[in-house]
């Protein structure tokens, strides 16, 4: 791996508020995000928009944000808050894979994590739509034991699908 001195700053400003049409979206981006949109749109909706899209300033190429444009297009918002990058189409394209493959590095404490949520709740504070599925919230919540919907639990709840020719026993 190469090393290198962080970029300084530009000096412009961290983020502004362009409208939607000026961005374009990255046509060769390897995410599939559709299926995150709706979660990504209630969060705006909750919360306002927590991080920028980023954009190549000379093409207005978005490198990272398709989901959240496209959050905010499904909500029929007109402007969205833009940091714009000086990279060249080589580099801000791996800037978009980075910025998508360093998340998927991160990993939960479990048990800081089931903390803060116990304790959210706890305060009353709605913790629907933090982009955990309800499995999930139960489990952290305490309102199921870990591990009984996991694998072998899903298993034992299937019905028999099939049945073998030759013998006639249930195969699951």
């Amino acid at each position: 791996m190469a090393s290198a001195e962080p970029k300084p700053s530009t000096g412009k400003p961290p983020a502004e508020w362009v409208d939607v049409g000026k961005l374009k979206p990255w046509g060769n981006n390897p995410r599939k995000n559709d299926g995150a949109v709706q979660g990504v749109a209630d969060s705006i909706t909750r919360f306002g928009f927590g991080a920028p899209l980023l954009v190549r300033s000379e093409t207005g190429e978005v490198i990272a944000g398709h989901t959240r444009l496209k959050a905010a297009q499904k909500l029929g918002m007109k402007v969205v808050p833009v940091r714009y990058m000086d990279l060249s189409a080589d580099e801000a394209h791996a800037l978009a894979l980075a910025d998508n493959k360093l998340g998927e590095a991160a990993d939960w404490d479990e048990a800081l994590l089931q903390g803060v949520l116990q304790d959210l709740d706890a305060r009353g504070v709605e913790v629907d739509g933090l982009g955990f599925d309800d499995v999930e919230i139960k489990a952290l919540l305490g309102s199921i034991e870990p591990g009984s919907l996991g694998d072998q639990g899903a298993l034992d709840e299937l019905e028999n699908k099939a049945t073998c020719p030759e013998c006639g026993n249930a195969i699951r």
